[in-house]
């Protein structure tokens, strides 16, 4: 009834029981559970209505979605055969449906904290040993995040882990194929800004997700940091149709930079997402000034960009610069479409 494992890690010693003396009664401790003060990011980041609006806005590219990758593997071989009109449409919502999986956002969440709860104090085992013990529940099918681990510490205290205790013991009895045991440079600060490109955005992204926790403090300060890098360049379309765009969006909202997306957006006469991009806004901020206009659902697209610029935006000169060159050109275009609609009509009579 008792798996026994130990090891000697950096002065500590890990223990795994199913079933251990002197250890209390864990059944109903729920060690991830921390209080906070308002709404959280991630409860907002999952409300129905916004993950709606950020899908809407990734977009569904099928030839970026399913563009040749270098993985290391030998791709498979295209396979041609005929088809009945049923088998290709089924076969065509076989198609969405996998890249609806491939689309499938990560979360976005705020900074975990350690909040460590003393559950015993024992003095009979104070300086027992030189290193602490580690306990951990290792049922098959417990999900990481919830599995539950204590440390004994050489006071005789039984606390609960700290998330970097809880990490280790998770890659140690549960490795995840391509997560490394140890900080990769990658993520340092001065090296991310050396290597983020165009080219490299997607990368950092899909290694950030598979190294960290989406709450893990390197992950969202990553997260920050090439968000705001392409905001800075305006490579917003590099992360189109990828499952990072989207997140990328709530964060840029969530922290109200927002701005040259929007410039982005209405530069290349993308108003109606322009529009959704201010509607994520606005459910990420409820109490703002725009929010609390009466007249809001019946403006129109350019009334309601322009609204935002006034009460909203830090870069208004800007949005509204961009939206002016958007409308004048719109008009242009329309003169030139009529005064050629003339010129034809008049060939026509002489004819």
């Amino acid at each position: 009834l008792i798996h026994f494992y130990k090891r000697r890690v950096q002065m500590s010693r890990f223990v795994a029981f199913s079933h251990v003396l002197r250890l209390p009664r864990l059944a109903s401790l729920n060690v991830r559970k921390c209080s906070t003060k308002g709404v959280s990011k991630e409860s907002v980041f999952f409300d129905p209505s916004v993950q709606s609006l950020l899908l809407k806005l990734q977009g569904r590219d099928h030839e970026k979605v399913f563009r040749t990758r270098k993985l290391g593997v030998n791709p498979d071989k295209p396979s041609y055969q005929f088809m009945t009109q049923q088998e290709l449409e089924e076969a065509q919502e076989e198609v969405e449906q996998k890249m609806t999986r491939k689309l499938n956002m990560p979360p976005v969440m705020e900074a975990r904290k350690d909040t460590l709860q003393v559950l015993e104090v024992d003095p009979l085992l104070q300086g027992f040993d030189t290193s602490k013990y580690v306990f951990t529940d290792i049922t098959f099918g417990v999900p990481d995040r919830q599995r539950i681990v204590v440390v004994r510490d050489t006071c005789g205290s039984l606390r609960t882990s700290t998330w970097q205790e809880h990490d280790r013991i998770n890659n140690v009895y549960y490795p995840r194929e391509g997560r490394r045991h140890y900080e990769p440079a990658l993520f340092e600060p001065a090296n991310l800004e050396a290597i983020l490109g165009p080219d490299k955005y997607e990368y950092v992204l899909d290694s950030n997700c598979l190294q960290y926790e989406p709450d893990h403090p390197t992950h969202v300060r990553t997260l920050g940091l090439v968000h705001s890098h392409i905001s800075a360049r305006g490579e917003f379309d590099c992360l189109l149709s990828t499952r990072h765009y989207g997140p990328m969006v709530f964060n840029l909202c969530w922290t109200r930079q927002q701005d040259e997306l929007l410039v982005h957006l209405v530069v290349r006469d993308r108003l109606e997402e322009a529009v959704e991009t201010v509607a994520v806004y606005l459910r990420l901020h409820p109490d703002c000034a725009l929010a609390n206009t009466k007249d809001l659902p019946g403006l129109s697209d350019q009334e309601l960009l322009r609204r935002f610029c006034k009460v909203e935006a830090v870069k208004s000169g800007k949005i509204s610069m961009a939206l002016n060159r958007l409308v004048e050109e719109k008009e242009q275009k329309e003169q030139l479409d009529r005064k050629s609609t003339r010129l034809n009509s008049s060939h026509l009579c002489n004819l």
